[in-house]
């Protein structure tokens, strides 16, 4: 059926003799998607639930209209904007920028990450339920490897060209860098 086991490329990249190096965020994001699917098997409701449950307690703010800003890519922070209007438009999101507007959602506009995960799982040609439940709740801070982190959505360290922000929020192309 064309289909390869998780087994099976852990094998081949391990027989495939390359350096560790070159591997390891393979290898890392394999054990994640392994991961991904016992947490799933064991939490049937993690889409929708926390996982720790007492987190369920937390209040969010449910605006709605920065949510919808959030989704189109209108926030006016240009490498979440430029992250959301490549997501809506191809389908697609770099891992750095996917975590980005993850934090961002929750962390700056106060908005449960279930909402994320809905959007998410809905624009992402490669929509995967455990792999993106399992993202959104370590973003929400309520899964079992909770981020201990936000990603500053300022500091230009994913773009530092500007490249990526003037493709997908093009009315900023005629800016310096550092804006």
């Amino acid at each position: 059926w064309g289909e390869l086991s998780p087994r099976q490329l852990h094998w081949a990249v391990v027989d495939a003799g390359l350096p560790k190096e070159k591997t390891k965020t393979f290898g890392r994001r394999l054990f994640w998607r392994d991961l991904a699917y016992f947490q799933l098997h064991s939490f049937p409701d993690m889409p929708t639930a926390p996982i720790r449950r007492h987190y369920s307690l937390l209040q969010w703010s449910g605006d709605d209209s920065r949510l919808r800003a959030w989704q189109k890519g209108n926030t006016g922070y240009p490498m979440v904007d430029a992250g959301m209007r490549e997501l809506y438009a191809t389908g697609y999101m770099q891992q750095n920028v996917r975590m980005i507007c993850a934090s961002f959602l929750v962390e700056y506009l106060d908005i449960s990450w279930v909402e994320g995960e809905k959007w998410f799982h809905d624009c992402l040609v490669d929509a995967d339920v455990a792999i993106n439940a399992m993202m959104w709740q370590n973003a929400g801070k309520s899964g079992i490897d909770q981020w201990n982190f936000t990603m500053s959505p300022e500091n230009g360290s994913q773009d530092p060209s500007g490249k990526y922000t003037r493709q997908w929020v093009p009315e900023l192309k005629r800016l310096p860098n550092k804006y």
